[in-house]
């Protein structure tokens, strides 16, 4: 995507929904016409023709001969700026929700995603803390912040979401203890806990959980009841799980009856 090209809520929304009709119709087992495309949408051909392209420079999908074919898969995720916009007011009272639950003085990790980082803006100025992260978003958000001593984890880049993973992440996480974990996950479900479509996230999740006196999960309300390929920590391993009051009522229960704590914002 072009990075000049200002996106509103109401625009980074109706990109996501593009790909989320583009990842169902190829499920079919080719690609998908314009035409359909626009016709679904209910936008016009030049709408649809800008949102096309802005996608396939962001690498989402690709156009060929007047269709839409996607190295996208189900559970692949969308652009990390796509991300960031859509439900942005909930992910913004889940942070505000996520800060209160931080002490003066403690160890936190804050692990990559687009509602950690709305957290990561709350944070300067606000107490003495230590942050420990593997996502370079976050510690750019951080630095030079008084009050703020900062630790960012070393490892592989993953491109795109500018997280850190793998052996010298992890070994490094194992040098550490905090307080607690916030987190941010793909897909939350009440039956089959947290889960993500990239494997290379796991393991490095995983030593954080195991690193960290409490895990707070952040979730908004479009994760959950989801579930990815990859299982990453079961529901028994959460201590909190945060979320927006647009909870579906079905999965309100779902969780309430796997005796989650939650807290809704």
């Amino acid at each position: 995507m072009n990075i000049h090209t200002p996106l509103t809520d109401k625009h980074a929304e109706r990109k996501m929904d593009l790909l989320r009709l583009v990842q169902s119709a190829m499920q079919g087992g080719g690609p998908v016409p314009l035409s359909d495309l626009a016709e679904r949408l209910g936008v016009s051909g030049s709408t649809l023709r800008r949102d096309l392209h802005e996608l396939q420079q962001a690498g989402a999908l690709r156009l060929v001969a007047g269709k839409v074919e996607a190295p996208v898969s189900p559970g692949a995720e969308m652009p990390f700026t796509l991300r960031r916009l859509a439900n942005r007011e909930e992910k913004q009272r889940i942070a505000r929700a996520a800060l209160g639950l931080i002490q003066n003085g403690e160890t936190v990790f804050l692990t990559g995603g687009t509602t950690i980082l709305e957290l990561a803006y709350l944070l300067p100025g606000q107490r003495h803390l230590t942050v420990i992260t593997n996502s370079l978003r976050v510690a750019n958000a951080l630095l030079d912040q008084p009050g703020i001593e900062l630790i960012i984890l070393g490892g592989r880049v993953r491109a795109g979401e500018q997280t850190l993973h793998g052996l010298l992440a992890e070994w490094g996480v194992q040098q550490l203890r905090a307080d607690k974990l916030f987190f941010g996950i793909q897909a939350v479900s009440a039956q089959h806990g947290l889960t993500h479509g990239q494997m290379v996230e796991v393991s490095t999740d995983r030593a954080l959980a195991d690193a960290a006196s409490q895990v707070i999960v952040l979730a908004d309300h479009t994760k959950l009841g989801r579930v990815a390929a990859a299982l990453v920590l079961p529901l028994s391993k959460v201590h909190t799980l945060i979320t927006g009051t647009e909870i579906a009522p079905e999965q309100l229960e779902a969780f309430r009856a796997q005796d989650v704590h939650l807290l809704i914002v």
